[in-house]
């Protein structure tokens, strides 16, 4: 009796010797530290939009794709871009289906809907496309007319300029929007393209040989800021984290130097 009284004693003895040993946030920070490791993800969704963002068939990601990651790096997440056509990311921003939207121009309707940070990625200038033996000299020019057809991206950004034309807009909707813009204007099927963005329309132009075909008109005195945009969702949980990320980058490298580089590959040999 007295052995087996022995026996139990000695087991207890271990047993709380095992737990003293332990301090008591171990197991608590095991697991926390094994949480911590895995980063967490963000779905943000592209459209076509060289240089900026491919459609993820090329090996160079585009000039905002670059940039993100690295503002991600910093936040610490990982990245899921999922490629739509514009219309469909705006659809699918809205419903919550997606964490943010790579770049969007801000307007009224938008900001009711998204959540835009205090600084944007870039700043761009919005321009019409005419070819090259066009009457029209500038943007002015387009202004006066009222029955030229002017083909746009659906569901993007109308400069206020474009919308108090009184000219015909044709939208455009699906992937590769600059560059069919620019075919179609080419064919005849429009008097002039409006894009949001001149480096698209100068990069597809170069791109594909038919800066010779075409003239680009700047809107004079308008520029248009890109953000990244996040949801209602998102937002409270991502957009400090984001904006101190982006102040770092941009602290550190320009967006400019990246989208340079993504043009002077056309500059010196256009295909």
């Amino acid at each position: 009796m007295y052995t087996r009284l022995l026996a139990v004693l000695l087991c207890l003895v271990t047993t709380v010797g095992t737990y003293a040993g332990t301090s008591p946030g171990t197991l608590v920070a095991e697991k926390s530290s094994a949480h911590t490791a895995e980063k967490e993800t963000l779905k943000v969704g592209y459209f076509d939009l060289p240089p900026h963002s491919n459609d993820g068939t090329s090996d160079a990601p585009g000039a905002a794709m670059e940039y993100f990651n690295k503002v991600a790096e910093v936040m610490g997440v990982k990245v899921e871009y999922i490629h739509l056509p514009l219309s469909r990311l705006t659809f699918m921003l809205e419903h919550n289906r997606l964490d943010a939207a790579l770049i969007l121009a801000k307007s009224d309707a938008r900001t009711n809907i998204f959540v835009y940070p205090a600084s944007p990625i870039l700043i761009t200038k919005p321009v019409f496309v005419v070819k090259k033996d066009s009457n029209l000299q500038n943007w002015a020019d387009i202004q006066k007319q009222h029955h030229l057809k002017i083909g746009v991206w659906q569901g993007g950004y109308h400069s206020a300029n474009l919308a108090t034309n009184k000219n015909v807009l044709i939208p455009l909707s699906g992937n590769d929007v600059a560059h069919r813009g620019i075919e179609l204007l080419i064919n005849n099927r429009f008097d002039a393209f409006f894009s949001p963005d001149s480096h698209a329309v100068k990069f597809e132009a170069l791109k594909h040989g038919q800066l010779d075909s075409i003239r680009i008109l700047p809107i004079d005195d308008e520029t248009i800021p890109l953000y990244t945009v996040f949801t209602q969702k998102t937002a409270p949980v991502h957009l400090q984290a984001y904006e101190q990320a982006l102040k770092k980058v941009k602290a550190e490298l320009t967006y400019d130097s990246i989208l340079q580089h993504y043009l002077q590959q056309y500059f010196e040999n256009p295909l």
